[in-house]
């Protein structure tokens, strides 16, 4: 994370735990014994769907929060490590809470899930910060603000990616599911392949990958022979694909360019243009679309998946603190259609998948966790306690409270043309 934290860490935590129940012994009337200094968190939790849950502090003392008249066992349990956790966990400020549990103030062990059940006792309220998200744009441009902002989630190092992305393409946006227990891997290959399918692509077809990522689009469709100039402002990410771009020997052309899309200016159209998870960082969608007029054939499609929101730039101040700086939002819909529209294209899909990406982030975590030994030979603890909530934070907004939401989206430019649509997609 380049955004500065202090510099230690909390007692070493076990990675495994936390995607499991914790099994506690049975209650007690001892139990039941709540510390003063835990009042005030025990009265914001009365009536809320919070399941029970316990906090160990610093003198070792355990103490049951959560329902009264529950008979379960508690799903998670946080240890204070240093009296900055406890003190962030009294001011029931979200904000706080993260920042705490990336230092290692506070650890947790249990159902992560159940933990971040917790959100809907904290408040999050930094207007200033909020504000400050959208003034530095303003002052020197959306091109200059990415190209500053953007990298520094995607340059931690490429192995520490791969560590929890799938193996053979190392894709970092959601897969497409189609059963619960399907693996990971599986569900990447559905998704690409849908891509290839909705883009109508074949050998000799020639894409636009903007946010190329590290090129799991042009693993599956380069042995087609189909040709990919990729977009990228990630410093690491362009390295390493230039480097595969002048090795490869797949029957096509590869291309990658460090530049935003803002700013590209080809002299050939793009039979297809590809967004991976990317939308969330484009939120000026009517220029967007203005570009995609530019670079796109009469009669060629964009394809894009994403997160998405009831309300433009409704994100938590640990997200754009830590996450994704700057004025990154889940897409938002109307906005969305309202520029394309505008711009000479039609909507050819919309497919929701938010169960996909719940499962999706849930891998990613499982994965990470897994590998926590081999990753903090790569980066620090707080970058890896960043992530490991990242992930599980998205997981539990798509599944658990409901304020986020994902899709696959395409459009034709065909404003004005006969049209060539007949029948349907796969509705995967």
């Amino acid at each position: 994370m380049h955004a500065p934290l202090p510099s230690r860490f909390g007692a070493p935590h076990n990675p495994v735990a936390m995607e499991t129940t914790i099994t506690s012994a049975p209650r007690s009337a001892a139990r039941h014994t709540i510390s003063p200094v835990l009042a005030p968190l025990q009265d914001r939790l009365a009536g809320s769907p919070v399941p029970p849950f316990e906090i160990e502090l610093q003198d070792g003392s355990v103490n049951l929060l959560g329902p009264r008249t529950s008979d379960e066992e508690p799903r998670f349990r946080l240890t204070i490590r240093d009296p900055r956790g406890l003190k962030s966990l009294l001011a029931l400020d979200e904000l706080q809470v993260g920042t705490s549990y990336v230092n290692g103030d506070i650890d947790v062990e249990g159902d992560m899930l159940s933990c971040l059940d917790l959100r809907r006792v904290l408040t999050d309220r930094h207007p200033v910060g909020s504000v400050m998200r959208f003034i530095v744009p303003m002052v020197i441009g959306q091109r200059r603000s990415d190209m500053s902002w953007v990298p520094k989630h995607y340059d931690h190092g490429n192995e520490f990616y791969f560590a929890f992305l799938d193996k053979p393409y190392r894709m970092y946006s959601q897969a497409l599911y189609t059963r619960d227990d399907e693996p990971l891997e599986q569900a990447v290959r559905t998704k690409l392949d849908y891509i290839v399918d909705v883009c109508r692509l074949g050998a000799g077809s020639r894409i636009l990958d903007i946010g190329g990522g590290w090129g799991a689009l042009e693993r599956f469709i380069g042995p087609r022979g189909i040709n990919s100039t990729m977009l990228t402002i990630s410093h690491e990410q362009f390295k390493f694909l230039s480097d595969w771009c002048a090795s490869h020997s797949m029957p096509c052309r590869l291309d990658v360019v460090r530049e935003s899309i803002f700013a590209y200016d080809p002299a050939e159209q793009y039979d297809a243009i590809t967004l991976l998870g990317v939308m969330e960082h484009l939120p000026d969608y009517p220029r967007l679309f203005e570009r995609f007029s530019r670079l796109l054939k009469p009669g060629g499609r964009v394809y894009m998946d994403f997160a998405a929101g009831s309300e433009k730039f409704r994100v938590s101040s640990f997200t754009y603190k830590y996450v994704f700086e700057g004025n990154h939002t889940p897409v938002y819909l109307p906005g969305l259609f309202k520029a394309a529209i505008a711009n000479g294209f039609e909507p050819i899909a919309v497919h929701n998948d938010r169960h996909s990406y719940y499962l999706t982030l849930q891998a990613w975590a499982r994965n990470l966790e897994a590998a926590h030994d081999s990753v903090r030979k790569i980066v620090s603890e707080q970058v890896y306690r960043l992530f490991h909530l990242y992930l599980w934070g998205g997981a539990h907004q798509l599944e658990r409270s409901g304020s986020l939401e994902s899709y696959r989206v395409v459009f034709q430019r065909a404003a004005g043309r006969p049209s060539s649509e007949i029948g349907c997609y796969r509705a995967i």
